[in-house]
């Protein structure tokens, strides 16, 4: 039996093999996202008995879990969970076609990018616009209409994050359907464009949609720095979660960082704010002050729609 069917209804035994977390239907896993590290957001409930699990970084099925987790590939991971579940299958009569290289892909996203629509008077805008925001990304953000995907057709957004070097180093998509999230569950995608062994040692990694300013904010999500933009006047980058924000270092001609943080129940938000600010107060950038802000509850892009009280603390050199 081919292994993408005979696995059905078995992946609790692959999850444990690899140490991955177990089956939690519609509880959350109590300890760290195996991909983004977030605590208390990730659950695998199986759905069909095909894997399937859910974080704010990413969803999909179990093979998604084990590419994103693991470092290998289809054809190494198939023939590991043959053994696993004890199925004997030949591939003389199907063949996976093997994945473009990055370099290949990366080409070919760049070409892609540079054809796309800006956003203003799309169904992004709209998108943006129910989220309450009237501030649209000033570059490294583009629309595109119909695209093809395996969950059918859908409006998105895409993204490039570079590093500091300016090199693109992810894609990121916003899955949308007539103003709104597509009603899928993997409606944002991020896709690598540098090698492993290069984003490794990748520095600063964040979608830049606006230039760089000597007062520069920072965020998690896209909407949330737009909504920072909007409130506060602040040119403002997205690191797309708190791996990247850990690691990000403002660059050269930043003399005030403003951290926007996500005020999240398990505190990842604020520790990931803080780990950042530290790096910086304590490097040998440009940065004098580190602002934290955080809102009571949610992200700004919530404060900025519903309105709540917002907390600050300031980082010093001296």
């Amino acid at each position: 039996m081919r292994t993408v069917e005979a696995v059905n209804g078995r992946w609790g035994e692959v999850f444990n093999h690899y140490q991955l977390p177990p089956i939690t239907g519609k509880n959350h896993f109590k300890g760290e996202c195996p991909i983004c590290g977030k605590r208390g957001r990730f659950r695998i409930d199986d759905k069909d008995g095909k894997g399937t699990f859910i974080c704010i970084c990413k969803s999909g099925n179990g093979w998604t879990l084990l590419e994103e987790t693991q470092g290998k590939d289809f054809k190494t991971l198939a023939r590991e969970v043959d053994r696993i579940i004890g199925n004997q299958y030949k591939s003389d009569n199907f063949t996976k076609p093997e994945p473009p290289r990055v370099d290949q892909y990366r080409a070919r996203v760049a070409a892609k990018f540079a054809e796309l629509t800006p956003i203003r008077k799309t169904h992004a805008e709209t998108y943006f616009s129910n989220r309450g925001l009237k501030e649209l990304p000033f570059s490294d953000v583009k629309f595109f209409e119909k695209e093809k995907i395996p969950e059918g057709v859908f409006d998105s957004i895409w993204s490039i994050a570079i590093d500091d070097k300016g090199e693109g180093c992810y894609l990121h998509r916003t899955f949308i359907d007539g103003g709104q999230k597509a009603k899928f569950e993997a409606n944002r995608k991020l896709k690598k464009l540098q090698e492993d062994s290069y984003l490794e040692h990748a520095r600063s990694v964040a979608i830049r949609m606006f230039p760089v300013s000597t007062t520069l904010g920072i965020s998690e999500g896209i909407e949330t720095a737009l909504s920072c933009k909007q409130l506060y006047g602040c040119n403002t980058w997205a690191t797309m979660n708190t791996n990247f924000m850990k690691k990000f270092k403002a660059p050269k001609g930043v003399e005030h960082l403003i951290i926007f943080a996500d005020s999240d129940s398990h505190g990842a938000g604020l520790a990931a704010a803080f780990e950042c600010g530290n790096k910086n107060i304590l490097s040998n950038n440009d940065v004098k002050k580190v602002s934290v802000r955080w809102p009571e509850r949610g992200d700004f892009n919530d404060m900025l729609i519903d309105g709540s009280k917002v907390y600050q603390q300031i980082l010093t050199r001296n």
